[in-house]
């Protein structure tokens, strides 16, 4: 079985249950609230969730999400603007490709430096196997789909001439 959620990951949860039975309001129109506003709403001193054990993994955890969300994103789009069939013959628009892979490769610069962060607050409670787990399950699969997007585009960017439609 793969590794269950770390404690720092669950925050959100347990203080969704605790406004829950504080206030008898569920939160279904906006699940999207944060430790603090959430600590607010049951009367607690807001600045209390950074008292949390382990909430800079949380927020790590949070950033490096967001940096994969932007990722999954953009690989969609390249995807789907620049399907199999237009790959195999090279009917891409190169300049925009080329803006594509120049964004991701900027996410994934940002991607390394929140590994790197989160790699540091997950060594002050958790052992290496525990990190190399989690980033195994959670980071590793979204780099691999960057290598192979660059390795699906690069052809495109070696031709120089085009056989006229329709292909037969």
């Amino acid at each position: 079985m793969p590794l269950c959620d770390i404690l720092p990951t669950a925050y959100l949860s347990l203080l969704y249950s605790l406004h829950i039975l504080n206030t008898d309001e569920f939160l279904a129109d906006n699940p999207f609230y944060d430790c603090e506003t959430l600590m607010k709403s049951i009367g607690k001193y807001s600045q209390l969730y950074k008292l949390l054990p382990g909430i800079s993994i949380y927020s790590s955890i949070s950033s490096l999400f967001t940096v994969v969300s932007k990722i999954q994103n953009l690989l969609k789009l390249l995807y789907d603007t620049s399907p199999e069939y237009n790959r195999k013959y090279s009917f891409v628009r190169r300049y925009e490709l080329d803006s594509q892979l120049t964004e991701l490769k900027g996410f994934q610069n940002d991607l390394l430096s929140s590994k790197e962060r989160l790699n540091h607050d997950l060594s002050n409670l958790y052992s290496k196997d525990i990190i190399d787990e989690w980033f195994d399950l959670y980071v590793i699969p979204i780099e691999n789909q960057m290598c192979k997007a660059y390795i699906d585009f690069s052809p495109v960017f070696n031709i120089t001439s085009w056989v006229r439609r329709p292909l037969i």
